[in-house]
């Protein structure tokens, strides 16, 4: 397997930034200096020998003019994490790479404040074998100094994802469901740890219902999809924030499905509601009452005479 690129610790903290957001699929612009790039990430189904065409948007976003290097690599996922691993070429035919054609020049200059929607065209082979593989389209922005050196001012990418049809496997399993056994008050917070054990990235979607002590459904929240790798576990946090005074146990069940809509995985946990200031007050309240009927009575005597 060929040996992966060593980037320095400043490269290492611009790459860790960036792609959190690149892999957790937000639709908005990943920002760097100089350079804004949209998509952050594209997602294809691709057939053997056919082809998909789109589009990226780079704004150059820095005050002068500067020079853009286009780059394109194969990743792979950090097993058992939630990482990725940048390589120049990834074994065998399950490359991207040579896939994938950005259309104008390799290098070219950008003005201050100019937008380019730069074409690309991905193009799976005969031979490309079923499921999930990756790439990405670096962007590297640099500028010439005074002195005729340049120097590296930003890099963005764009992560790519291609299923190709066919045996593949799209699954995945809840490893860990957790929220905190006792609270007061909502909001409730939930941390799913997923694990993708298919052969295709996946995002989880689904839901969390939770139910009263009786059984009644009182709440449910949508479980959002966030890219997971072949191999990888991400966690997923989910907020539920019930509308007044919550008490007693509450039942949490947590499902995922896939793309057609069939559970893959479910998990089960229980939380308690005990509104400790509310506790105390109506306890408060009661004890105020008794002693305050224990008074009057003590003070008061009512007498009946008859005839």
């Amino acid at each position: 397997m060929p040996e992966p690129k060593v980037f320095s610790f400043r490269a290492k903290f611009f790459l860790a930034l960036t792609f959190s957001f690149l892999l957790l699929g937000l639709g908005f612009n990943a920002l760097a200096t100089g350079l804004t790039i949209s998509p952050v990430k594209v997602s294809h189904v691709i057939k053997p020998g056919e082809t998909v065409n789109g589009t990226i948007t780079l704004t150059n976003a820095s005050d002068d003019k500067i020079i853009v290097e286009v780059n394109l690599n194969d990743f792979v996922p950090s097993a058992g994490g939630e990482g990725i691993q940048f390589i120049s070429r990834a074994p065998g035919v399950t490359t991207v790479k040579d896939w994938i054609t950005i259309g104008g020049q390799q290098t070219f200059e950008f003005k201050k404040n100019e937008i380019k929607a730069i074409p690309y065209k991905i193009k799976a082979p005969l031979a490309a074998e079923p499921g999930g593989h990756f790439g990405v389209a670096f962007f590297k922005a640099s500028k010439p100094t005074e002195t005729g050196q340049i120097q590296v001012s930003a890099q963005v990418g764009v992560l790519i994802f291609v299923t190709v049809p066919g045996n593949h496997l799209q699954k995945g399993k809840i490893i860990n469901f957790r929220a905190p056994k006792f609270i007061q008050t909502g909001p409730v917070r939930f941390k799913i740890r997923f694990a993708n054990t298919g052969t295709v990235h996946f995002e989880p979607r689904g839901a969390i219902k939770i139910t009263n002590i009786f059984g009644k459904q009182v709440g449910a929240v949508p479980i959002e999809g966030q890219v997971v790798l072949p191999t990888g576990e991400k966690d997923l946090n989910m907020v539920w924030d019930p509308k007044g005074l919550i008490l007693g146990r509450y039942k949490a069940v947590a499902s995922i499905t896939d793309g057609e809509g069939n559970v893959l995985t479910t998990n089960t946990l229980t939380f308690y509601a005990l509104p400790l200031w509310y506790l105390l007050g109506f306890i408060a309240v009661v004890a105020i009452l008794f002693f305050a009927i224990k008074f009057l009575r003590s003070r008061i005597s009512i007498s009946i005479k008859t005839k």
